[in-house]
């Protein structure tokens, strides 16, 4: 317990770090993210390579360490808002190696895997640089996105682990995750819930959106925000179950790899990305 505590400070103040970094120009916000990209695309390798056909595993980690370079060149140097582009390529790469595999009558799983590299970590991490992007300052829409992001999620979890833990009762999804319970996900929308409200109370005046009542909005936006960190959570762990591995890696101590701290996060990127950009 206490080397996770330690361990999980030391992210919170790494991640803080950044989005200090972020004040003085919030492109250097992407090098955190770079670091995710490549710690995290050598943990879904790894973990997928017994399923991985040849010509894929190489292709996978060229395409992953080259993603956050491959966005800033769309992004900042060809067009704005072209930093999408990246996640067309991973599409085509994605159906190229599906097709491969079915051409060689691999089964269902083989096809999965050979094809899941291309959508996880790429598309969660596509969706928080182009949170770090709106509006294209170091302040306002990108840096509120970018709050919500990590603080729901966390606070989620951070609820749902305490008031599971303390409550118990009728397990959520036993087959995927053993000790996840209905009270830890209720505690989690809690959570998430707390993590807007707290984003937009101190930060509110950086806050400048269409809508009418902001706290509602903000309210919403925790509530939906926890249930798809859940769902981010459930969803790796059917593929660690799935590959028989129990965490991607271990340069986290007591949590473990890198897509192990960012799994909550990567459903909910993509959600604020998108109500952010048409609000």
């Amino acid at each position: 317990m206490l080397k996770r505590t330690i361990t999980g400070a030391l992210y919170v103040l790494f991640i803080a770090g950044f989005f200090l970094l972020r004040e003085v120009d919030h492109r250097l916000f992407a090098l955190m993210i770079y670091l995710f990209a490549i710690v995290g695309t050598f943990e879904i390798t790894r973990a997928l390579k017994p399923y991985l056909i040849n010509g894929n595993y190489n292709t996978q980690i060229t395409f992953g360490v080259g993603l956050v370079p491959m966005y800033c060149v769309f992004e900042y140097i060809i067009e704005r808002h072209s930093g999408g582009s990246v996640i067309a390529i991973a599409l085509l790469l994605a159906l190229g190696f599906g097709i491969a595999c079915k051409m060689q009558k691999k089964n269902n799983d083989i096809v999965a895997a050979n094809m899941l590299g291309y959508f996880y970590p790429v598309i969660p991490l596509v969706s928080l640089l182009s949170c770090n992007d709106l509006a294209g300052s170091n302040y306002g829409e990108g840096f509120i996105a970018l709050l919500l992001c990590f603080v729901c999620s966390s606070l989620s979890d951070t609820f749902a682990y305490f008031i599971g833990s303390f409550f118990g009762g009728k397990k959520l999804c036993p087959k995927l995750s053993p000790k996840k319970t209905w009270s830890g996900a209720i505690g989690g929308v809690i959570g998430g819930i707390v993590g807007a409200i707290l984003v937009l109370a101190i930060f509110g005046s950086r806050v400048h959106l269409g809508v009418d009542n902001k706290w509602l909005f903000f309210i919403v936006i925790g509530a939906i925000s926890s249930v798809l960190t859940i769902l981010g959570d459930l969803f790796e762990s059917s593929i660690k179950r799935k590959v028989g591995i129990k965490d991607m890696g271990n340069i986290l101590p007591g949590h473990g790899g890198i897509l192990d701290r960012i799994d909550g996060i990567s459903f909910v990127a993509l959600f604020i990305y998108v109500v952010f950009l048409f609000v």
